[in-house]
């Protein structure tokens, strides 16, 4: 993630612009290309991670783009791995080392606490000292580094660039033009992942997404934060038009400014589109229910069910058998006053075919849901496929 030193945005009155590369530029290129060689051969001499901050500076010199250079190597050591290497832990190499030497210290009685300890180790004298102050950060070691390409880092230098804006973010608004039920299913799991509180609602050729963002929040407001940032690349995957509306909280005076996105602008996810993964409690909860061998077929179509025009529910799974039909949605992280107003839809406007998972962290979700038209199924970690079953059973309509 960018730190605040390194965003490049402009600000124009009440609107604020991140600063984009172009990949196409010639010199632009050829610099992210010097970096990513850069790391590159880093990785293949194993030097540590303040070896490859002082070449970058090097890289750097006199030149005007220090902070851009120093934003693109943010990006790649974000995206390269650093170890410790040692036969000790460090702390416990300085410690020995310190009881070798005892109370008189000297040049010579170090000196054989090295040799002493090189070979019980069996590591050369040269390469424990090396590693003794490995667990300093400046001193861990590159060992691996996920990076394509110069044109890669670019693209994703992009998207750094809003996903650390959206740490300042108050409120996000996201329009979705006709958006495939399977992208639409894909976007809502990555929402519930990475637990952000959500409202959806459809619109004339659409739907309009609301996400809180972390600036909004009492507390885990850095937790939250890194989740809304991570959400964004999936946004990225949605093959529809979309618009993205942040309102963002920025500088010392906390000055309201706001930042519009759009579908057009080139931004590429650097996520793998792996389509709409399950969650670990959707993974239990399926692997159970398909050991029962009930001959209802369970599928997740995607397709959003709407709540009189003024939200959706996109079902976890949908199951079919015999010309009947019923839907399952496993409540998730909701701020309590949304849960509340989500309940008071739910119980006007929610088909009588969905069953709802509730978990017992959700306190008095279930009383909020008398009346409600479907069935309710409370569960603590794992979702009981045997009493979803039974609700299934019960509130299936014809299709």
């Amino acid at each position: 993630m960018l730190t605040g030193d390194l965003l490049r945005v402009r600000i124009q009155r009440a609107d604020l612009h991140p600063s984009f590369i172009d990949p196409e530029k010639e010199r632009l290129r050829e610099r992210a290309d010097e970096l990513v060689a850069l790391y590159r051969e880093g990785l293949d001499k194993g030097w540590t991670r303040g070896q490859l901050q002082d070449e970058v500076k090097e890289l750097i010199g006199d030149g005007t783009d220090h902070k851009l250079t120093n934003g693109l190597a943010k990006v790649l050591e974000d995206n390269a791995t650093f170890e410790i290497e040692a036969p000790l832990p460090p702390a416990e190499l300085r410690r020995r080392l310190f009881e070798a030497v005892g109370a008189a210290p000297s040049r010579q009685a170090a000196a054989g606490a090295y040799a002493a300890l090189s070979e019980e180790l069996g590591v050369p004298a040269p390469a424990l000292r090396r590693v003794l102050f490995s667990d300093r950060k400046a001193e861990q070691q590159i060992t691996a580094l996920d990076v394509k390409s110069g044109a890669w880092l670019m693209h994703r230098y992009n998207v750094a660039l809003v996903q650390a804006c959206l740490l300042r973010c108050e409120e996000m608004k996201v329009v979705l033009r006709e958006p495939e039920p399977e992208r639409l299913q894909q976007l809502f799991r990555a929402v519930r992942f990475h637990g952000l509180m959500y409202r959806i609602r459809p619109v004339e050729g659409g739907h309009v997404l609301t996400l809180d963002g972390p600036v909004s929040l009492l507390r885990f407001s850095t937790r939250y934060g890194m989740g809304l940032a991570n959400w964004f690349p999936t946004l990225l995957l949605q093959t529809c038009p979309w618009q993205l509306s942040a309102n963002l909280r920025w500088g010392r005076r906390n000055l309201r400014k706001t930042m519009n996105l759009h579908s057009g602008m080139g931004l590429r996810s650097h996520v793998p589109d792996r389509g709409a993964y399950m969650t670990r409690a959707e993974e239990w909860f399926a692997e159970r229910f398909e050991a029962l061998e009930s001959g209802w077929a369970m599928q997740r179509e995607g397709v959003a069910l709407n709540l009189g025009g003024q939200a959706v529910v996109c079902p976890d799974f949908t199951f079919r058998k015999d010309g009947r039909v019923a839907h399952l949605e496993i409540v998730g992280f909701w701020r309590k006053s949304w849960l509340k107003s989500r309940l008071t839809l739910l119980k006007a406007h929610g088909p009588g075919n969905l069953v709802l998972a509730v978990s017992s962290k959700m306190e008095g979700a279930k009383d909020g849901l008398e009346g409600f038209a479907g069935k309710v199924v409370g569960f603590k970690q794992i979702v009981p496929s045997k009493e979803v079953l039974a609700a299934i059973e019960e509130v299936a309509t014809e299709a």
